[in-house]
This record gives C-alpha cells, structure tokens and sequence, in this order.
C-alpha cells in the first residue's frame, strides 16, 4: 500500500479506530490500516475499503464479514465503516458500547469489544478526559 493512500484512510479516521472508537493518542499500538472486506475475500486495496482499527478490533475481526448475532442466534454482517453509519448501530453507556441492532450486537460480540480489559480501558480513558 502506497503512503499516500494510506495518509488518506488516517486523515478521514481523524486518528480513532473506526470500530470501537478507540484514539490512537490513547494506545501505544500502533493502529492497523485494514481491509474492510479481506483480500483473501477479493477485497481491494483502494480508499473504499480500508478503515483504521486499533489492534485489538483488527485481530479479533480478522477476515470475517459477518458474525453471529447473540440475541437471535442468527448469522448477520458485521458492522462495515464505509456501509453503515456508526451510531445507526452503536451509542455508550459511559465505558460499555451499547448495541442498537443486530450488526452491532454480531460486531461486539465478534470483535469483543466489551470484554473487561477494554471497559478498564474505557474507564481511565473517560477519567483522564480522553473518551467522549
């Protein structure tokens, strides 16, 4: 991947991943630019499908597409940041994402964005003023 396109995908993030909403101010990892839909999947490497995820987010996510719905059973797409519009399916509770349909409940469970070492996290993000 070119340095420039890959400037362009941080520079429309505005530095968070675009999953969990993490800054990468708050992280020592560096934050992965990944594809949305994996090459292994025909995914391309152009503007439309690469998002920044914090390491986390891109590990757990992997090559997946889809997840499974907790609540249904059901199999349903994950959440995708170029698709769909992040607070269509997601809101805080202070440090707890919160799930307003079943992409976002498939997208947490998946990505375990909610395991206790991020709320942790989440926590002392909010208390040092670093987390909306």
């Amino acid at each position: 991947m070119d340095k420039e396109l890959a400037n362009q995908v941080w520079e429309r993030s505005g530095g968070i991943c675009e999953y969990c909403h993490l800054p990468q101010a708050a992280s020592r990892l560096r934050f992965h630019v990944e594809h949305i839909v994996a090459r292994q999947h025909q995914g391309s490497t152009e503007l439309e499908n690469l998002a920044i995820a914090c390491p986390r987010c891109n590990l757990h996510k992997g090559p997946n597409l889809a997840g499974i719905d907790p609540e249904t059973g059901e199999k349903v797409w994950l959440f995708h940041p170029r698709r769909d519009r992040w607070e269509s399916h997601f809101s805080w509770d202070s440090p707890f994402l919160v799930c307003k349909t079943p992409v976002g409940r498939a997208t947490i469970a998946t990505l375990q964005m909610n395991a206790a070492e991020v709320i942790d996290v989440r926590k002392a993000l909010l208390e040092e003023g670093l987390l909306e």
